[in-house]
C-alpha cells in the first residue's frame, strides 16, 4: 500500500517539469536534472532512509477515520497539520538545502566543479535548516547526502560543496539559483524548469505537460472557448511540490476573475466564478425558468460549507437554500467528465453573455 507519505513524493516527482533548456543543453543542468530526480526516486523506495518518517501521520489519520463524527469543512485540525507538515517538510529539507547553498554561492570552481561558498554563509544555511518540523535528524540527512556522493570540505575562508559523480550538477544548481528575483524564481527552480529559470511567467502549457491527457484536453478546450477575447491567465505560483500544493490559473475578462481551474497529476477542478452570492442567485432563477436540466445540473457544482464561518452565505437554487463559502462565490466541478465540460462551458457562456 502506497502510503501518504509515499504519494505526496510521487507528487514531486510529478510536478517537476520535462528537462528543456532554453539554448543547448548544458551538462550541469542535465546533471543536477538527473540528480534531484533520482534523490526523489529512491525518497520513494525508501522514505525513511531519507529521514522521512510516514508512521505518525498514517497512524492520527487512520484514529481520526475511526472516529464517528467527520470533521466538517473549514476546521483546522492543528496536530494533523503540524504531522503533514513534519513529513512534507522533511521531503522539501534536500531542495531546499541546495536552493539555500546555491543563493549564497559564490563561484563554481573550474577545475572541481565545486560550488563554492563563504564560511559564515553556510553556518548561517545550516543554521536556517534547524528552522523545519524535525530538524532534530538533520545531522542524519547530511549524512545522506555525502552517501549520495556530495562532499563537503573547507578551504581558507570557504566552504566547496560538489558531487563525486555528477561532477558538474553544482553549475546547474547555480544557473538556476543565480536566475533574476521573481515570483516564480523557487517554483522554477523546485520544478527544475531550466527552460522558463530566466523567463518572467511560465505558460498555461508548460502546466499541461505536468497533467494527465484528459486534464490537459478540459484545459485546451477551455481555453479554445475563450480565444479571441482579451482574457489574462494569472498563475499562481506554487510554493511547494508536495501532495498538498496544486496549479491554481484564474481567467480574467475586463478586470475580474470569470472562471479558472486547480489541478494536479491526480486531481482537477474547473471554477466558475460569479463574483457575488447575489449573482448565483438571480442566475439559478434564470436556468430554472429557461433550461431547467442545466440547472439540475448547475445547483449540484456548489459544496455546501457548514463552518460557521462568518462569510458564510446562503444561496438558493428555487426554494432549495444551500450555504456556501461568500469568498469564492463559485461553481466548482471536480474532475468533470467530457459532458461536464460542455456544460460548464455553456453556462460560463451564457452567464457571461460570450458567443
Amino acid at each position: 500500500m502506497e502510503t501518504c507519505v509515499q504519494r505526496s513524493i510521487k507528487h514531486c516527482l510529478d510536478m517537476i517539469a520535462p528537462l528543456e533548456m532554453q539554448n543547448q543543453p548544458e551538462d550541469g543542468q542535465v546533471q543536477f536534472y538527473k540528480f534531484m530526480v533520482s534523490l526523489y526516486q529512491e525518497m520513494y523506495q525508501q522514505p525513511e532512509k531519507y529521514m522521512v518518517f510516514s508512521k505518525p501521520y498514517e497512524e492520527y489519520i487512520t484514529k481520526l477515520k475511526a472516529q464517528e463524527a467527520p470533521q466538517k469543512a473549514h476546521v483546522n485540525n492543528s496536530k494533523e497539520s503540524t504531522l503533514r507538515n513534519t513529513f512534507q517538510q522533511a521531503i522539501q529539507f534536500y531542495a531546499m538545502y541546495f536552493y539555500k547553498i546555491g543563493l549564497k554561492s559564490k563561484a563554481i570552481d573550474g577545475q572541481s566543479g565545486a560550488l563554492i561558498i563563504l564560511k559564515e554563509d553556510y553556518a548561517d544555511v545550516l543554521n536556517q535548516m534547524e528552522s523545519i518540523h524535525g530538524s532534530k535528524y538533520n545531522a542524519e540527512r547530511y549524512k545522506v547526502l555525502s552517501k549520495l556522493g556530495i562532499q563537503v570540505y573547507e578551504k581558507d575562508t570557504s566552504v566547496c560543496i560538489s558531487h563525486t559523480t555528477y561532477k558538474q550538477a553544482m553549475e546547474g544548481l547555480v544557473y538556476l539559483c543565480k536566475a533574476p528575483d521573481s515570483k516564480y524564481k523557487w517554483m522554477n527552480y523546485i520544478r527544475l524548469d531550466f527552460k522558463n529559470a530566466y523567463s518572467p511567467i511560465p505558460t498555461v502549457n508548460d502546466i499541461c505537460k505536468t497533467l494527465p491527457a484528459r486534464s490537459a484536453e478540459a484545459v485546451k478546450k477551455l481555453e479554445d472557448n475563450l480565444s479571441g477575447m482579451k482574457i489574462k491567465a494569472k498563475i499562481k505560483p506554487l510554493r511547494g511540490i508536495v501532495s498538498d500544493f496544486k496549479w491554481k490559473v484564474e481567467y480574467a475578462y475586463k478586470g475580474k476573475n470569470i472562471c479558472g481551474f486547480y489541478a494536479d497529476n491526480g486531481y482537477f477542478m474547473l471554477c466558475i466564478y460569479f463574483n457575488h452570492f447575489q449573482n448565483i442567485n438571480e442566475f439559478a432563477k434564470i436556468l430554472f425558468e429557461e433550461d431547467y436540466d442545466s440547472f439540475l445540473w448547475f445547483k449540484n457544482q456548489f459544496p455546501e460549507r457548514k463552518c460557521k464561518c462568518p462569510n458564510n452565505r446562503r444561496v438558493y437554487f428555487d426554494n432549495e437554500p444551500r450555504r456556501i463559502c461568500g469568498l469564492s462565490n463559485r461553481a466548482e466541478i471536480v474532475n468533470p467528465d467530457e459532458n461536464d465540460i460542455d456544460r460548464a462551458l455553456w453556462v460560463l457562456k451564457k452567464y457571461r453573455h460570450i458567443a
